[in-house]
């Protein structure tokens, strides 16, 4: 043990040092996962680190609503400020006469596969969508390895384009692409040279994959009456201004995300006929 604590502590000085971010939990993965990975060498991932890749890459997963999910470089990786979508809508799904979520974008599966998992109940139909096939592989093996059966219809298709006419009350949810594209090459290199783009940049204002999901909701007549989706302080109040234009009669709620920035909005809508 005071060997292992030796380890955890010269990994979070040298993570401080090159002023990486949660140094303290991060050195404490890296001794767990050097101990049940002999393949992988201290020094190996300390380099990997300073050069910029991201810690989740490396060991190839993520913690999420207190899930364990695979990553890769097909994928974004979950932030935890995302795990507001999965609670909010958890809490306002048992209040309601909800019988479709919809996850539009769904990458790794965190938020569609957090919210089956929470509500263990057989009487929603849970849908998600990626135009990306190697994420929705990805985000299967997630439901098996999670679920441990198969609950959720995964469609590749450009975010609702492609999923069958659902007649019951529907719960959208979307964490899209929402960085402006001058705001996404500012990022930093651990973001731009491992994060997959198409799941970042959102277009000149941000809002390229939002006008199209909300343009796709209205084109198929969705009988959708609550929306829950994640955008940024910088495109906040023009994400709501679009939903406003696109759903005159809505009620729109801003949302803060746990480090007190403006982050989501939740949509009530009338239904679309």
């Amino acid at each position: 043990m005071n060997s292992n604590l030796s380890q955890i502590f010269k990994i979070q000085k040298y993570l401080e040092e090159i002023k990486y971010p949660d140094a303290y939990r991060i050195a404490r993965e890296i001794s767990e996962f050097l101990l049940n990975n002999s393949y992988f060498s201290e020094k190996e991932i300390l380099n990997r680190l300073k050069s910029g890749q991201p810690w989740e890459y490396i060991c190839g997963y993520t913690k999420f609503c207190g899930n364990t999910f695979k990553v890769t470089k097909d994928t974004l990786i979950p932030r935890i400020e995302s795990e507001q979508i999965v609670y909010d809508t958890v809490e306002i799904i048992k209040e309601s006469n909800i019988k479709n979520i919809v996850d539009a974008g769904t990458g790794t599966g965190c938020l569609i596969i957090s919210i089956a998992k929470i509500l263990n109940n057989n009487s929603y139909s849970f849908w998600a969508t990626d135009i990306s096939q190697k994420a929705l592989r990805i985000a299967k093996y997630n439901e098996k390895s999670i679920l441990n059966k198969a609950k959720i219809n995964w469609i590749k298709t450009d975010l609702i384009k492609d999923i069958p006419q659902l007649n019951k009350p529907t719960f959208v949810i979307a964490n899209l692409p929402y960085i402006p594209t001058k705001q996404y090459l500012q990022l930093d290199n651990s973001v731009k040279e491992y994060e997959p783009r198409i799941a970042l940049d959102g277009g000149n204002d941000g809002l390229k994959y939002y006008k199209k999901l909300f343009k796709q909701i209205r084109e198929k007549h969705l009988p959708v009456k609550y929306m829950y989706i994640e955008t940024e302080e910088s495109i906040f109040n023009s994400t709501k201004e679009l939903i406003k234009s696109c759903f005159p009669t809505t009620v729109i709620k801003e949302k803060q995300d746990c480090f007190d920035r403006k982050r989501f909005l939740f949509t009530t809508l009338p239904e679309l006929k």
